[in-house]
Parts: structure tokens; C-alpha cells; sequence
């Protein structure tokens, strides 16, 4: 009976074995570009890309890696700053000779892979096109030839394979949107009325039902896309706004998080604002993010004394009982004045003794400082601090326009504040003033 029992557990075990080894994926070829020293394969996470595994280009510039998947999808294979699709299954060898802007496809192969690469071999000239400066008379007419042959494309080329299908089709859809976008936000703003048909389905609702967008390379990249477009559409809702999908829109949140946030304050005001729509996970990569992020300084007491123009010396604490709003900025930064036409609004609309708008100046020279003040007129409490001050050495001013609202004890409120082209900042001013 033991030994029966033992037969079975080495059979079972065998088989385990077996079914192990069959998952191996086999990946090799040529790297024939110049300084191809590794090749790296990519798992797509979130829509971005993630290291799997890497080897080195032997001498005849010949590579080959083995590993196993944890599930059937779309890989890329090359380096971080340049890559190729690939779809990998689990137990299947692959034979990719890479070009610095293509790849080639030997012997058998896979049926997806196949599939794959006819499709990146006809979409090609699209991508080529809507990444250069050509005229709108020319890209237009071109878009509208090629989506017109998208529905005999797609059945042109089959996989045989149901769940890959499915999603590839998708992905040929997201790839044509991209392309349309890219051409339209890089371009000079064509008319609205010259604009194809086309342009008009790509905020398609059904696009966006599900999250498999972020199955796919270049997956954020995509959405990230779409909602820049939102901007240049007539849609309900703008922005991040736009996506219902919550794990989509999760994602748009915590890239713009990545990109925005400077202080851990940035993190708490993120998590507050937006916990029912983050998934756990997503509120755990934001609190690895904040890990990076300045202290906070909200809460802070703070404290500066510089001149004036007239070379009075004027303190925060000078302004105790108001809430105060500093202005940082330089002569030479042409966004700093842009804000300025807001900021006189700003303090047209707000009217209220309580508040106090100071600029300060972190330029080098203090005397043409003092020429732009007086030339462009520029009203209410102007400071110099120069740009080794240690008012910007104390608030992490590493650029400007930069904003600061202190409360009407003189503590920070938000040591960067929304700049006054955002609503936000008078919602903030106001907020403070009814305390």
C-alpha cells in the first residue's frame, strides 16, 4: 500500500514537474543595433513597464533568456528607451531579431506574435506621420483612408486564439486613437471644422467600460492621452473627471500625484480628497510616493524679514491677524507675470482688509528688480530676498512662480499653494478668513 501511495506522489510530482517546465518561455535572437550590450523583457503593470528579466548580447549579438510567466499577455522586449510588443503564453519559443526601430519575426513562431507584427508592420507609416510636423491637409485625409480599412483589417488578421484576440482587437483601436490624438495636441490646433469624422468616436464610452487598457504597452501613456484630449473636445466632464471606470481613473490620479505632489501635505490632502476612488493598492504606491516627498510645512510657524523697494524692512509678523499670501517670483520668468494678470483679479474679487498679497524677489540683481517693479507697476508689498535667501533655502524653492498662504496666526496653510489661474487658491483664501 506504501508503495502504491509513494508510485502515485512520484507520478504526481513528475507531472507537476512537466507542467512546470511546459510554462518556460524561451526568448532569443539578434540584437543588430549598435551598443545593444542587454536586452530586457518587460511585464506590463498598471500600464507601464516593469523589469522581468535581462541578459547580455554575446559577441555575435545573439541573446537568449528563459523564464515563466505568471500569466498569459503583452510583454515589450528591448531597453528602457526603446522596446518592441510582444505576446508571451507560457511554454513557447520566440525568435525576435531586434532593429533599432523594428522587429523581425524567425521561424515558427507564435500565431499571436504573428498576428502582432502585422499589425505593427501596417500601422507603421500612421505612427511615423502623426509624430511629425506635416500639415493638416495631409495627415487628415490619411487618417480617414486608413480607419476605414480597420474592420477588414481586423478580420484579415486572426490569431485563432479568442482571448488574445479580444484584447488585441482593442489594442488596434486604442493604437489608431493614440495616433489621431498625438497628431492633433503636437500640431498647431487645426480649425474644428477641418477635423475627420473620426475624431469624434474616440471618447467613445464603450472604450472605457473596462481597466484592459492598462493590460496593454503604453497603456498609461494611452490614457494619459485621452485625458489631454478631454480638454480639446466638447465633453460633460474634463480631465480625470471624464473616466467613470474608478481603477482608470485611479490611475490618472496618482499620475498626476507623481508629478504634482512636492510635500507630504500634497499626500494627505491626495488621500483625503480621493480615498473612495483609489483602489487599496493604489493608495499603497501613493504612501511609497509620499515616503519621497519634503516634511510638510503646514502648520508651521514661519517668519521673514526683507526690504522693500524703498528699503523699509517688512516681517510676516508685521501682517499678524491676516491672512497673508506670498508671491514668489523672478523678473526673468515670463509664467510669474502671466500669473500676475490673475493675481490683480484675485485681489479685486476677494476685497477684504484681512488679507495681505506680498510679492517676493528672488532674483540676483536687486536693482533691475526694482526697475521691473516701478516699470510695470506693479501694486502692493514688494520684497527683495535675492536668490541665495534663506527664505528659499527654508521652503524648498527650487522654482517660480511659487505661492505661499500663511494663516492669520502665521502659520503655513500650504507651503505650495494653487496659483491664482486656479480657483482653488481663492476657495483656500477664503476658507482661512472665516476662521
Amino acid at each position: 500500500m506504501k508503495k502504491k501511495r509513494l508510485s502515485v506522489l512520484l507520478l504526481l510530482l513528475c507531472v507537476n514537474i512537466v507542467v512546470f517546465a511546459q510554462k518556460k518561455t524561451v526568448l532569443e535572437g539578434f540584437a543588430k543595433y549598435k551598443n545593444a550590450s542587454q536586452i530586457t523583457l518587460f511585464a506590463i503593470e498598471n500600464g507601464k513597464v516593469k523589469e522581468c528579466v535581462t541578459t547580455s548580447v554575446k559577441q555575435d549579438n545573439s541573446y537568449q533568456m528563459t523564464f515563466v510567466p505568471e500569466k498569459p499577455g503583452f510583454y515589450v522586449i528591448g531597453n528602457k528607451q526603446k522596446n518592441h510588443p510582444i505576446y508571451i503564453k507560457g511554454g513557447e519559443k520566440i525568435h525576435l531579431d531586434l532593429f533599432r526601430n523594428e522587429v523581425v519575426l524567425k521561424g515558427k513562431n507564435t500565431r499571436e506574435n504573428r498576428a502582432l507584427y502585422q499589425w505593427e508592420k501596417y500601422v507603421k507609416d500612421l505612427r511615423v506621420m502623426s509624430g511629425k510636423r506635416v500639415a493638416h491637409e495631409d495627415f487628415f485625409p490619411y487618417l480617414t483612408k486608413f480607419v476605414a480599412k480597420i474592420d477588414s483589417v481586423k478580420k484579415a488578421i486572426k490569431s485563432g486564439n479568442p482571448v488574445f484576440d479580444e484584447l488585441f482587437y482593442k489594442k488596434i483601436d486604442y493604437d489608431v486613437d493614440y495616433c489621431a490624438m498625438m497628431f492633433l495636441l503636437s500640431s498647431r490646433k487645426p480649425p474644428r471644422s477641418d477635423w475627420p469624422a473620426y475624431y469624434d468616436i474616440i471618447l467613445a464610452d464603450e472604450k472605457f467600460i473596462s481597466d484592459e487598457l492598462l493590460l496593454l504597452p503604453e497603456g498609461l501613456s494611452t490614457l494619459i492621452m485621452y485625458y489631454n484630449y478631454t480638454y480639446y473636445v466638447d465633453v460633460p466632464k474634463e480631465g480625470e473627471a471624464f473616466f467613470t471606470n474608478t481603477r482608470l481613473r485611479g490611475e490618472l490620479l496618482l499620475y498626476l500625484f507623481s508629478i504634482r505632489a512636492r510635500y507630504y501635505s500634497d499626500y494627505e490632502e491626495f488621500i483625503s480628497e480621493n480615498s473612495k476612488i483609489l483602489t487599496e493598492e493604489q493608495k499603497e504606491r501613493a504612501k511609497v510616493m509620499a515616503a519621497k516627498l519634503h516634511p510638510s510645512f503646514v502648520g508651521r510657524k514661519g517668519n521673514f524679514t526683507y526690504p522693500d523697494v524703498s528699503g523699509k524692512d517688512v516681517s510676516l509678523s508685521d501682517f499678524e491677524g491676516k491672512v497673508v499670501v506670498v508671491d514668489v517670483w523672478t523678473t526673468t520668468c515670463g509664467a510669474c507675470f502671466a500669473q500676475h494678470v490673475y493675481l490683480s483679479k484675485l485681489e479685486e474679487e476677494i476685497q477684504s482688509k484681512d488679507v495681505v498679497f506680498i510679492g517676493i524677489s528672488l532674483d540676483k540683481d536687486q536693482q533691475k528688480w526694482m526697475n521691473v517693479v516701478k516699470e510695470k507697476g506693479l501694486d502692493g508689498i514688494q520684497l527683495y530676498a535675492s536668490d541665495k535667501s534663506q527664505f528659499a533655502k527654508d521652503y524648498n524653492i527650487t522654482g517660480v512662480p511659487r505661492f505661499i498662504v500663511f494663516d492669520k496666526k502665521g502659520c503655513v496653510v500650504k507651503e505650495e499653494a494653487p496659483r491664482p489661474s486656479d480657483p482653488r487658491l481663492k476657495e483656500m483664501i477664503e476658507a482661512e478668513l472665516k476662521k
